[in-house]
Parts: C-alpha cells; sequence; structure tokens
C-alpha cells in the first residue's frame, strides 16, 4: 500500500488459472502481455483509495471466435471498460442521483464519479400497461448539448414510470397511444402540449 497526498494506492496484481475468452468461452493458453488498471475503489477511513492493478491480456487461440485477444477480469473487483471497481458501482447505484446534484454528493463521501457516470448507473423502472392517471413529462440531458431523453412520472404517486430515449414527439405519443389512461398531462414546454394533441 502507498500513500500520497491525496489517496491511499494498493497495488496488486492479477492471478491465477488463465480465464476463458468472453467470446467464445475457451480457456486461453498464451499470455499477450501485461498492463496496469488503474479502479476507483469505495473510501477508506474518509480518504480516497486507488488500486493499481496489473493484469494479463490472454490470445484466442480458437479459430471461429472473433477475438483475437482479450484481457483477464478480476472476479468481484473488475470489469471491461470500467475506471472503478465493482464494490464502488454498488455504492454508487444507492445514491440514486444523476447529473450535478448526485455529483457533489458524491464529492463529500469521497467517491469518485462524475455525472455523466452517475446517469449510466440508474436502471430504467418497469414501465407500467396503462398510464397514471396524473402524468407528469420532462426532458432532460443525458449529455448536456447532445443527448437528450424524456422523463415520465406518476405525479400523485410521486415516482418514475418511464424514460424515454430522445425528447421527440413522435416517441412521447407514441408511449401515450400504448400506454392509455392518462387524463391529466403536466408539462413545462409548449412542445409536449403540441404532441398531447395529436396523440388524440
Amino acid at each position: 500500500m502507498q500513500f500520497t497526498a491525496e489517496a491511499l494506492v494498493v497495488v496488486a496484481a492479477a492471478c491465477g488459472p488463465p480465464p476463458r475468452c468472453p467470446g467464445c468461452r475457451a480457456r486461453a493458453r498464451r499470455v499477450h502481455s501485461c498492463y496496469e488498471r488503474s479502479l476507483a475503489e469505495r473510501p477508506l477511513s474518509g480518504r480516497k483509495l486507488l488500486v493499481r492493478l496489473r493484469v494479463r491480456r490472454f490470445f484466442c487461440d480458437w479459430a471461429s471466435c472473433p477475438r483475437r485477444t482479450f484481457v483477464e477480469q478480476v472476479s468481484g473487483l473488475s470489469e471491461r471498460y470500467r475506471r472503478s471497481s465493482l464494490g464502488l458501482k454498488t455504492w454508487l447505484r444507492q445514491v440514486e442521483l444523476g447529473g450535478r446534484a448526485g455529483e457533489r454528493l458524491c464529492r463529500r463521501m469521497h467517491l469518485a464519479a462524475g455525472r455523466t457516470r452517475l446517469l449510466e448507473l440508474l436502471e430504467p423502472p418497469t414501465a407500467p400497461e396503462r398510464s397514471p392517471r396524473v402524468l407528469g413529462v420532462d426532458e432532460f440531458a443525458f449529455r448536456k448539448g447532445r443527448t437528450y431523453g424524456t422523463i415520465l412520472v406518476d405525479v400523485e404517486a410521486g415516482r418514475v414510470v418511464d424514460v424515454l430515449p430522445d425528447r421527440t414527439s413522435e416517441t412521447f405519443a407514441a408511449w401515450l397511444r400504448d400506454h392509455p389512461g392518462a387524463e391529466i398531462l403536466g408539462s413545462r414546454d409548449s412542445l409536449w402540449h403540441r404532441t398531447v394533441r395529436a396523440a388524440r
């Protein structure tokens, strides 16, 4: 373990038998190379914790497999393309806040997470077959200036009903047709009022 002014650093190396290829599930036999990954972990005693993990890249020798190489993952610690541990990912999911509000809370808790990372971890709710009686509609940014979505809220129950992948009137109108039952619609955007009239 190493100590810096900003964080505690744990240096570790993956070991054990060769893993299976995630593409074809064949057991690897040859090591391609090694490299070091940095994984943010849950804080320890109020300080940031960073894991410097040395992992191996393996060849996949199965001729029909589209993968030529792959990197081993440490069970319970790492996953592909992520700079945070699975334990930290579980903690961040408990935050249940996206955007800047979640980012501020994570900073106070010494958790490494940006606002877009928190939005990625939010799990979409299971959409009901029928729309609630009072439906609130608003748009939000997955990525400001680039990607927007629509959030639908049951105003009376105070819970999210569904999240639409964009903010177009066609998508919302299609949702209303597939989920009848809304009697009152609340929105701050005149676009949605035009959509409601088109859907009816």
